[in-house]
């Protein structure tokens, strides 16, 4: 049995990595349209001055790679930022190799 969980761990390890690094976006161009846009201004003024924290604390509100993706469409739209559908996808892989670390 230990041996088939281990198996399993091994096989399964590199998907997870492969799933990230195929997912959509360019993570440099999102940190810019992040840090420019109205994303890091609005989230220092939400947090006192540090908007990192939105990404870091124990009660953040996204806890899947979807649930990101519709937190950044959604600021998106709400704040009328103005990304379209690469931008967004950039501005997600930036959050999520930077802060998240999701691989679903």
């Amino acid at each position: 049995m230990k041996t088939r969980l281990l198996t399993i761990l091994i096989f399964s390890l590199p998907l997870n990595a492969m799933a990230t690094a195929l997912l959509p976006g360019d993570m440099e161009s999102g940190k810019k349209l992040h840090d420019s846009s109205s994303c890091l201004s609005c989230h220092s003024q939400m947090t006192g001055g540090k908007p990192d924290m939105l990404y870091t604390r124990s009660e953040r509100r996204v806890s899947s790679l979807g649930g990101l993706i519709k937190q950044v469409d959604g600021c998106n739209k709400m704040q009328k930022v103005g990304l379209d559908e690469n931008g967004v996808n950039d501005v997600v892989k930036y959050l999520n190799e930077s802060f998240y670390k999701f691989t679903d």
